[in-house]
């Protein structure tokens, strides 16, 4: 008996092994498969990993472009701590049209490091961050303004910047933007709670009632509620999260050790901001900005409420302009989750509208 369970056993860890290599041969093939589909062969161009020292700490941006002259993009990723350097290949078309600029924040994705002091994990500190980047990008480049794009937590970094400096900014564009996180997650709650009576779940139920309404006393209050606005979500959090780790599995920005940093990074940027970002309020903080202003909104978007930031953009002041463009398709990633139209919107009206 005790031969045929080692046999067993044996036999179980050469299939797993054999499945692990197949799924790194077929990770090695498509991450080359995608390199030779995006390089960027243009002698005037520019695709480029590079480390930089910003507010004492080594991070990391990836920039690429076809051609140098082209506008500056600065990407201000989500989260907290969850870098978009290893999905900006889905958009690599925009790069004919614009410098994009991928930047792994302090604590995140190929920036992260357990050196990093966790004090230094504020909101504020990441904008001086931003604001020493954008300095060495507009040198490097000789570029006055930059476009501004921020996803998710970014848009917060990305609406400070623009108001202190609008003098840098050449359009700022948030997507599924936060404005009040506070009320958005009392939104998410009261939703949670109401999918869950009308489905007559007894565990969301209690759960939800347990933790009970924002402000959240810790992060696993918050995940619980998190947790049940995913399940009741009509978009299916759980199949769009599979979609998103196929995306990075294959990504030829990631190496299997970038995959680890990114989930230490995502842990240790959450723990450190989520307490400043949930107290975040733009209504009252950044009430008016003077640079043009796109809002690009997911209609289904389940992590940061698109109704919360329609009544910001409503009450915004913006005199160069501003508009609110919905993607009827997509949740909170409309980049990915329709990429044609988001490269029509920022060709046709975004790069159009502030060349």
């Amino acid at each position: 008996m005790a031969k045929i369970l080692k046999r067993g056993a044996l036999t179980i860890v050469g299939v797993l092994l054999l499945v692990i290599v197949a799924l790194l041969v077929m990770r090695a093939v498509r991450q080359n498969q995608i390199s030779r589909a995006i390089a960027i062969p243009s002698p005037p161009g520019i695709d480029s990993l590079e480390q930089v020292q910003l507010g004492g700490v080594t991070q990391w941006i990836h920039i690429r472009g076809h051609n140098r002259a082209n506008p500056l993009l600065l990407m201000l990723h989500g989260g907290p701590g969850i870098p978009e350097m290893p999905f900006a290949y889905v958009n690599a078309e925009l790069e004919r049209h614009l410098t994009i600029v991928e930047w792994d924040q302090r604590g995140a994705g190929k920036s992260f490091s357990p050196g990093i002091p966790p004090e230094s994990m504020t909101i504020g500190q990441i904008v001086r961050d931003a604001r020493e980047l954008i300095a060495l990008l507009r040198t490097r480049f000789a570029q006055e303004r930059i476009f501004i794009m921020g996803h998710s937590t970014g848009t917060v970094i990305g609406a400070i910047i623009a108001q202190q400096h609008p003098d840098v900014v050449r359009a700022l564009i948030g997507i599924s933007q936060v404005a009040d996180m506070r009320e958005s997650e009392r939104l998410l709650y009261d939703f949670a709670m109401d999918s869950a009576s009308k489905e007559n779940n007894g565990e969301a139920l209690r759960e939800l009632r347990e933790v009970g309404p924002p402000p959240f006393e810790s992060a696993k209050h918050l995940q619980t509620s998190q947790k049940w606005v995913n399940e009741f979500a009509p978009d299916r959090f759980g199949a769009i999260a599979r979609e998103r780790l196929e995306l990075l599995f294959f990504s030829p920005a990631c190496s299997l050790r970038d995959l680890w940093r990114m989930v230490r990074g995502a842990k240790f940027s959450f723990d450190h901001l989520w307490r400043e970002l949930f107290s975040t309020n733009l209504f009252q903080l950044v009430p008016r900005m003077e640079v043009p202003v796109y809002f690009l909104e997911g209609r289904n978007d389940h992590v940061v409420t698109a109704a919360v930031a329609e009544r910001y953009f409503d009450a915004l002041e913006a005199p160069r302009g501003k508009r609110f463009i919905w993607f009827e398709h997509s949740a909170h990633w409309p980049q990915l989750d329709e990429p044609e139209k988001f490269r029509r919107v920022m060709v046709e009206q975004v790069l159009a509208e502030n060349q």
